[in-house]
């Protein structure tokens, strides 16, 4: 079912009876063949109704019988028809663009300005060229150059990374001269069918220095296909950006002929392109085309604030060769800047294709999961291999970079040189004693050894007051990717002279699979509800002491299918016997001991994990995932078993899960959770078994797609339970249009979520609003908002408050943390 029409079903349910029903599903696509986002799909006669989701696919349940049905979307013709439903039927729906509308802007310039009839020309030829090939294939080189320049730090005296330095300056180039470039530079081959499906075969890959805020190294980063109405670039923004060639241009852009030149008796135009509105994600600059054909030749295009999160300022220009009666993008040139705290970042990227070949008789199902793969000897490629496939040499400073890299290189495999910097590192000085801790790395053998400092000695805030504790870390990588690690830790009770501690040994062994093992043994304090709320997580009546065993694996059994196992081994007991500092009784009141007899539990734990049509790059001995456009699946299975001659638990319980986010094109993103879940036996548990309902903070925000904002305590559930969750995040979609607003950044949110609780007979519903803004800290994106919710409870009726968040950004997935 399409993706809103599946939320809306699950927050606001209903029920009709003694009525047959039927489906009416399809997709609504424009005359181009482009899915349109967000058409209206409504029955006339029960004004019933849907809207399409980004594939325009939509899906509409209705009643048998005849149904008089309209189609509409901005921008174009109404579509109404009649369809009599006496079983489940597919209909594709077709939309006219509605000239009238759009020549209504069209019309008071076009008698000014031929640029307009110009666009309606490219606009007119784009399903020619949209189809002008089945399938290519071509040779992609790319060469990624960043410079960093940083203000200068002042040195302390005797710095250790001064020292490796100096082993590393005995060269006879001088330092200074080296410019501060990240590069990276690739050769593959790629093939694309016409749908846009791609696959590509990386030959040489070449990486100097930060690779990551360097755009495009890979053709799967994203492509700015102006073609097509939106193009998403998830390492760029969280915006889809508006194709001044979309069926709709004429309402988010102006356009105006600057000049028009000849090159081999073909007209050329070249048209300033400028955004209607402010804060849409739009292009901005020039593009160049050739009358009769109308192609693009050339663009040189820069993207508006709002269609950026990671970098400050990007643009690109791209290059049109007719190869084959074929118009096909030969070189596209990147370049962008951003500011990291001290470091200001400028870089360019080239993407150079040739030697094309179409409509090539391909294998079936060649187009699959794996979008991408890097031949084993990619990374080995030597200078005289690089200088025979360059299509251009490298500049001067990049010369210097890549000669630097390759002598380091040699001298870093060096055994005179892994033994000086391991003597470095290993020296043991006043200041790892005390603040920075003591290493012993020996790179021959890729392992590492790692000793607490003595600043972490000390821990006043420990359950029953001060500890002292040290710790001890291990970690080898194998030349395979396999890594191994293990550390361990002891801790020791002044107050009450207990000591505790644990060991924890960890082994990755299949990178291609992510497989790994994880062994942990020891004793300690645990919390009893780890979702507990801010206020509670750190009460005493949240924690336990145990004793455990605890063995969990991991891995992948077939692309997308994760199974992950746990055997757990625990002994429990309460702290009725411990004594504390008064310092918890200062920060909570009622800071009371949770009492309970001494119990064991004998775990398994068995779940599964599936995401359908998960894409991936395949690199030597590693596999990169990218993500997929179907939502994950997981169903958990967890069984205490009981032992005789101890007071053990006994429970069997089930749970199953389904998340997805998406997104909807210009509209924004959005994200959902399903969760149910139930006890299928509670003969015997303790209340660290217990499945918990969290309540919501006073004033925080909590993760929306995991918790609920108004309720207000926590409290367990024994049998069946429904939660769903869903956040939309508009992106600035409305507040991009309102004057002054849409030069703050300041963006909208909307969400909701439903709990229902049949033992407690609990219902529990939320909506929520508001707004956020996204500042830069450093390297870091944080996002900050506000908002307003409202919540609805057969228990406590109707609540509502005022909510703050913070959420960081994961750069290595482009996603935001919650």
């Amino acid at each position: 079912m399409k993706k809103l029409s599946l939320l809306a079903f699950l927050f606001f349910p209903f029920v009709c009876l003694s009525q047959d029903f039927y489906f009416l599903r399809g997709y609504v696509m424009t005359e181009t063949n482009e899915p349109i986002l967000g058409a209206t799909i409504r029955s006339i006669n029960s004004n019933v109704g849907t809207n399409s989701d980004e594939f325009g696919k939509y899906e509409i349940k209705l009643l048998e019988g005849l149904n008089r049905i309209s189609v509409s979307s901005t921008g174009y013709q109404t579509e109404i028809f009649e369809v009599v439903l006496e079983k489940d039927l597919v209909k594709n729906i077709f939309l006219k663009i509605d000239q009238k509308q759009l020549d209504e802007l069209v019309v008071k310039v076009k008698k000014k300005d031929y640029s307009y009839e110009v666009i309606k020309h490219l606009i007119d030829n784009k399903t020619n060229v949209l189809n002008q090939y089945q399938n290519f294939q071509s040779k992609v080189y790319i060469k990624a150059v960043e410079k960093v320049d940083r203000k200068p730090v002042k040195k302390k005296e005797n710095d250790e990374n001064d020292q490796l330095s100096d082993v590393l300056d005995k060269k006879p180039i001088i330092k200074d001269s080296i410019p501060n470039l990240n590069i990276f530079e690739c050769s593959l081959l790629r093939h694309q069918n016409v749908i846009g499906q791609q696959k590509e075969e990386k030959e040489a890959v070449k990486r100097i220095g930060d690779q990551s805020t360097l755009f495009y190294k890979s053709v799967t980063d994203g492509e700015f296909d102006l073609y097509k109405n939106h193009q998403k670039i998830a390492k760029i923004g969280d915006n889809d950006i508006v194709s001044f060639l979309s069926d709709l241009t004429f309402l988010n852009y102006k356009f105006q002929l600057l000049k028009y030149y000849f090159e081999e008796n073909q007209k050329v135009y070249q048209i300033k392109v400028t955004p209607r509105s402010l804060g849409n994600a739009l292009y901005e600059g020039t593009i160049e085309v050739i009358e009769d054909e109308w192609v693009l030749r050339n663009v040189d295009l820069q993207l508006t604030k709002r269609a950026l999160l990671r970098y400050d300022e990007f643009s690109f220009k791209q290059e049109f060769e007719k190869i084959e009666s074929r118009w096909m993008p030969v070189k596209t040139t990147y370049e962008w800047t951003l500011k990291e705290g001290s470091s200001k970042k400028s870089g360019k990227t080239e993407v150079l294709q040739s030697d094309f070949k179409f409509d090539l008789v391909l294998p079936k199902r060649f187009f699959g999961a794996e979008v991408g793969v890097t031949t084993e000897n990619a990374y080995k490629r030597d200078s005289t291999y690089w200088e025979s496939i360059r299509p251009q040499p490298l500049s001067k400073d990049e010369q210097k970079v890549v000669k630097e890299k390759e002598r380091l290189e040699i001298l870093m495999n060096s055994k005179v040189y892994l033994d000086s910097i391991d003597k470095i590192y290993n020296k043991i000085t006043v200041p790892k004693i005390i603040y920075s801790g003591i290493g012993h790395i020996n790179r021959a053998k890729k392992q590492t050894w790692f000793f607490d400092p003595a600043l972490g000695f000390l821990d006043p805030l420990a359950i029953g007051g001060w500890r002292v504790r040290y710790g001890v870390a291990y970690y080898k990588r194998y030349e395979n990717r396999k890594q191994f690690s293990t550390n361990t830790n002891l801790t020791y009770g002044f107050r009450n002279q207990d000591l505790k501690g644990q060991i924890n040994f960890n082994y990755f062994y299949n990178p291609i699979r992510n497989s790994s093992v994880n062994l942990r043994v020891g004793s300690g304090f645990n919390v009893i509800n780890g979702s507990a709320t801010i206020s509670d997580i750190a009460r005493r009546s949240n924690f336990y002491q145990n004793r455990f065993i605890d063995i969990r694996h991991r891995t992948e059994v077939f692309n997308g299918f994760y199974l992950n196992s746990n055997l757990l081994y625990e002994s429990r007991s309460d702290l009725s016997n411990y004594k504390f500092a008064a310092f918890g009784d200062k920060i909570f009141t009622n800071n009371t001991l949770q009492t309970f007899p001494t119990t064991h539990v004998y775990k398994t734990n068995f779940g599964i994990e599936y995401t359908p049509r998960q894409l991936f790059l395949r690199e030597p001995n590693q596999k990169q995932i990218l993500g997929s456009k179907f939502p994950t699946f997981s169903f958990n299975f967890e069984k205490a078993w009981p032992m005789s001659g101890k007071i053990t638990s006994n429970y069997t319980q089930i749970a199953g899960a389904v998340h997805q986010t998406f997104n909807i094109g210009t509209i924004g993103t959005s994200e959902y959770r399903i969760n149910v879940g139930k006890f299928l036996d509670t003969t015997r548990m303790a209340v660290m078994d217990y499945r918990y309902q969290r309540g919501g903070d006073r004033y925080f925000f909590s993760p929306a797609m995991y918790t609920y904002q108004l309720i207000p305590k926590t409290f367990p559930t024994f049998d069946w339970y429904f939660e769903s969750h869903y956040v939309h995040q508009f992106n600035g979609f409305f507040t991009s249009k309102v004057p002054l607003l849409n030069k703050t950044g300041i963006r909208e949110m909307a969400g909701a979520g439903f709990l229902y609780v049949p033992e407690r007979k609990y219902q529990y519903s939320e909506v929520y609003f508001g707004f956020n803004r996204i500042f830069k800290i450093g390297r870091e994106r944080i996002r900050l908002g506000s908002y307003y919710v409202i919540g609805q409870s057969n228990d406590f009726g109707i609540r509502n408050g005022i909510k703050f968040s913070i959420e960081p950004y994961n750069q290595n997935r482009n996603t935001w943390s919650f």
